[in-house]
């Protein structure tokens, strides 16, 4: 049986003989309905309060699994940001290694050019030195037909002169 401080306030008894003060009885059940009805307003009181905890509660723990959510998501894009600069990472050193590669195999094809071209030059510069002399010998010769004339010819009839 459910009992409100209503219920004390209006409550009846019946009257005996040699019964209770009823004045006594009376301010007695005023007392118990006041202190009952305190105890009812707060436990009203603590009821809300519990239902707004519960509410705040579920509240928090949405926003633990939504921030939860969150935070697996961020690792996963952290990681997967990780993995795509890894691989941009490897393809920029890929394409590093094809160039240095390229400039290298250039540099060793200029190299081979260049040191052709020098051999090139060096035989040049040989055959040019040889006419050179050759064109020298020849003056030699003039002049020495031009000063001795006689000593021209035996070397002429001779053979080449040495020394």
């Amino acid at each position: 049986m459910k009992v409100t401080p209503g219920d004390i306030q209006q409550i009846g008894f019946r009257k005996a003989f040699r019964g209770y003060d009823r004045r006594e009885v009376d301010e007695f059940l005023a007392g118990l309905s006041d202190t009952f009805e305190e105890f009812t307003k707060e436990s009203h009181h603590a009821k809300d309060r519990i239902e707004a905890l519960e509410a705040a509660l579920d509240e928090l723990k949405r926003k633990e699994d939504l921030l939860s959510q969150t935070l697996v998501s961020a690792e996963r894009m952290v990681d997967e940001m990780k993995r795509q600069a890894q691989r941009e990472a490897e393809l920029r050193v890929r394409e590093a290694e094809v160039v240095a590669d390229n400039l290298t195999r250039k540099a060793r094809e200029e190299r081979s050019a260049i040191e052709q071209d020098v051999i090139a030059w060096r035989r040049r510069q040989i055959e040019l030195v040889e006419q050179f002399k050759g064109f020298l010998r020849g003056i030699e010769k003039s002049l020495d037909l031009a000063v001795d004339p006689v000593r021209g010819e035996e070397e002429t009839t001779a053979g080449p002169r040495r020394g």
